[in-house]
């Protein structure tokens, strides 16, 4: 990620997720918050660039022995089309590479459609935080 790419981000993020935070906490999207995330040095973000520009991004964070996704956006017109399952196996193979044994991730009860590409992914439900479900999936 470049320091020029954050706006992108950031308008992707909100246009994903605006909806769904306000459904499942009832509070107004932050962009403050997710800046704090992609300017954290313990945070690695990768984009992927398309001809037209970034389509989707990751963050993840290493913490002990699981690799965590703090957040993970395909841009909406990309949707559907592999690139959510192409950054699943990157971070899962990086995460083998180091020996990591799980992969990890927060997701809002109310974003169905990131629910059903988890699960379909072979995540699980760990355990609910409020809205907020953690789920995880072993690197064997």
């Amino acid at each position: 990620m470049l320091r020029s790419d954050l706006p992108d981000l950031v308008a992707m993020s909100r246009e994903n997720m605006a909806g769904i935070i306000l459904s499942a906490w009832g509070e107004e999207w932050n962009d403050e918050k997710l800046m704090e995330l992609l300017l954290d040095q313990q945070v690695t973000t990768t984009v992927l660039l398309e001809d037209e520009g970034i389509v989707a991004y990751n963050c993840v964070e290493e913490m002990d022995e699981y690799i965590f996704i703090s957040s993970f956006q395909v841009h909406r017109g990309w949707q559907g089309k592999g690139l959510g399952m192409r950054m699943m196996e990157m971070i899962e193979s990086a995460g083998k590479e180091n020996g990591k044994v799980g992969v990890e991730l927060c997701v809002q009860s109310t974003n169905e459609r990131a629910l059903e590409f988890y699960y379909y992914n072979g995540y699980d439900l760990m355990y609910r935080n409020g809205n907020n479900l953690i789920m995880r999936k072993p690197l064997s």
